[in-house]
């Protein structure tokens, strides 16, 4: 299994400019697989593909992947774009990762409409690999809607989502797929069944993604933790967040990473609750070790 963190995208008000740059930085010198970000567009969190195009700017070897980036309520001929040219800017390390959404807030934040979002989806992903592979063809006389991505033959589009439908959409039209924040006896459960439907494939990568509090006071953690994800949410988490975020000593936290391994997840993204860079820095040095992937 590979080891992801979270960017602080989310972790508003503290959220500026040094601290994103900073933890972009620090996690790309420990060696982490790949930075993540979550999309809520009705909130003051900052846009997910405009974050990883910073972090592209300032790193050289970690992935960056939208888990996920709601597709319906924006423009698919847009999104190809913007992630084409986070793409090249990366030297070919997106990963981009999609769903539809389940508050209609969000689609109203962005003018869209919420009703058939899933049939919509389908249609974007199959436009957005149009639009990739057609800008392969400019040359020097004609340039088209572009600019291609560097990576051959496309980038991964990864699919997330709960729903039994979000997982068909993945197995059918993706390269991977998105568990969200289950925990890792849901993973278990599920896992195995999409790793047999997708046997097949040449790639498909089963990917999660935690919450994380690291630290010595697991109440102080927890208090934190529930303020951060109830201002999220905007409501009641979508379960209780003693069991929503994984909390305490980095070693102690090893404990439940290693229980993902077990789960047969390909890559873990561990989304950071407290904005501090030195939560990157004690992930990178107890955590991460165990699950480094060797250079070359």
């Amino acid at each position: 299994m590979k080891i992801g963190i979270g960017l602080p995208t989310t972790l508003v008000p503290e959220l500026n400019r040094g601290l994103l740059l900073d933890w972009a930085r620090t996690a790309d010198r420990a060696g982490f697989h790949v930075f993540g970000t979550i999309d809520r567009p009705n909130y003051d969190s900052w846009d997910p593909l405009a974050s990883l195009a910073a972090a592209a700017a300032v790193t050289e070897r970690v992935r960056l992947a939208t888990t996920i980036l709601q597709l319906p309520p924006r423009s698919e001929s847009l999104v190809a774009k913007q992630a084409a040219v986070i793409d090249r800017l990366s030297g070919g390390r997106l990963d981009l990762g999609i769903g539809i959404g389940s508050r209609e807030d969000d689609y109203k934040a962005l003018g869209a409409r919420f009703a058939g979002r899933g049939k919509k989806v389908e249609r974007q992903i199959r436009k957005i690999r149009r639009i990739w592979r057609a800008a392969k063809r400019s040359n020097a006389e004609a340039g088209l809607n572009g600019p291609a991505p560097l990576q051959k033959p496309l980038p991964p589009i990864w699919i997330g989502g709960r729903s039994d439908a979000a997982v068909d959409r993945a197995v059918e039209m993706g390269d991977g797929y998105v568990f969200g924040v289950v925990g890792p006896q849901a993973v278990a459960e599920r896992l195995p069944s999409i790793r047999e439907r997708t046997a097949d494939k040449k790639r498909f990568d089963l990917v999660g993604v935690a919450y994380v509090a690291i630290g010595e006071d697991p109440d102080a953690l927890l208090d934190a933790a529930s303020k951060r994800l109830t201002r999220y949410y905007g409501q009641a988490p979508p379960r209780p967040v003693e069991d929503l975020c994984h909390r305490g000593p980095a070693d102690v936290i090893a404990g439940t990473v290693a229980e993902y391994e077990q789960a047969g997840l390909d890559v873990l993204i561990l989304f950071p609750l407290v904005p501090d860079v030195r939560q990157v820095e004690q992930i990178g040095d107890v955590i991460l070790p165990a699950y480094r992937v060797p250079a070359g």
